[in-house]
């Protein structure tokens, strides 16, 4: 699992002065790309070789507001993982007393940049990401 912390700014809110809905998908890509980081996988250089990570399906359940200067735990784990697609499970937790504040789910394919036909990642790419996986799935269980 890997965690990110993030702040919620004024611009976030809305005028009820809860966070706007659509700036949980922003949070989840942000678990998402530090995943990838933490896996020692490079988007940039991925997209230099040609490769692109699209969304083909998000979900989220609002369970409780966010505010104004709330701190939130972006907690992101690998569900699902093949050469072709990856399939990330998100919880967002108020930090200070670990409310559940909304769940998701991501589904991304890995497409030839050129095409838009589907990839798949390489024997190197795939060990980046498999440690991180197994041990996703250990916690799962």
């Amino acid at each position: 699992m890997v965690t990110v912390t993030m702040q919620v700014h004024f611009y976030d809110t809305d005028m009820m002065g809860i966070a706007h809905h659509s700036n949980h998908i922003r949070w989840f890509e942000c678990g998402r790309v530090e995943y990838f980081r933490k896996a020692g996988v490079d988007l940039l250089e991925l997209m230099d070789e040609g490769i692109t990570f699209p969304i083909k399906k998000v979900t989220c359940e609002y369970i409780s507001p966010v505010n104004f200067d709330d701190k939130i735990d972006i907690e992101t784990r690998l569900f699902k993982l093949s050469r072709a697609q990856m399939v990330f499970h998100f919880r967002i937790v108020r930090k200070e007393t670990g409310e559940l504040l909304a769940t998701g789910e991501t589904q991304n394919v890995f497409t030839h940049k050129e095409s838009g036909s589907i990839a798949r990642l390489t024997d190197a790419q795939m060990g980046k990401f498999r440690s991180m996986y197994e041990e996703d799935k250990q916690a799962l269980q």
